[in-house]
């Protein structure tokens, strides 16, 4: 058992030692540290915009789901207005989504 963990640590140290092989020196050719967050933070952002409006997708069918499965009026109109606001969120993230792009193409 102690030569499994044994190894399992060693294995560890060697990916950590790696990751930080492979991103000091990104980190350190970088013009200026804010260079490098805005290139993460736009990366995680642009992310986040594919993936937003899937999400909204998976939310307008799952509240489409319950509105039918609910018996009680007020749950209904919970699903209801739910379903409604995910649309609204869903049609605005299509719209902003080529927007933020030619913004992003004028900066």
């Amino acid at each position: 058992m102690k030569s499994v963990m044994k190894s399992s640590f060693t294995r560890l140290c060697a990916s950590v030692i790696a990751v930080l092989f492979f991103l000091v020196p990104t980190s350190a050719s970088a013009t200026a540290p804010s260079s490098y967050v805005n290139k993460i933070s736009d990366g995680l952002f642009a992310e986040i915009l594919k993936v937003a409006p899937k999400i909204a997708l998976v939310v307008i069918g799952f509240s489409f789901l319950m509105y039918i499965m609910a018996g009680d009026e007020h749950k209904k109109s919970k699903h209801k207005s739910t379903a409604y606001i995910a649309i609204v969120a869903y049609l605005i993230l299509l719209v902003l989504q080529p927007l933020l792009g030619w913004l992003g193409g004028l900066i």
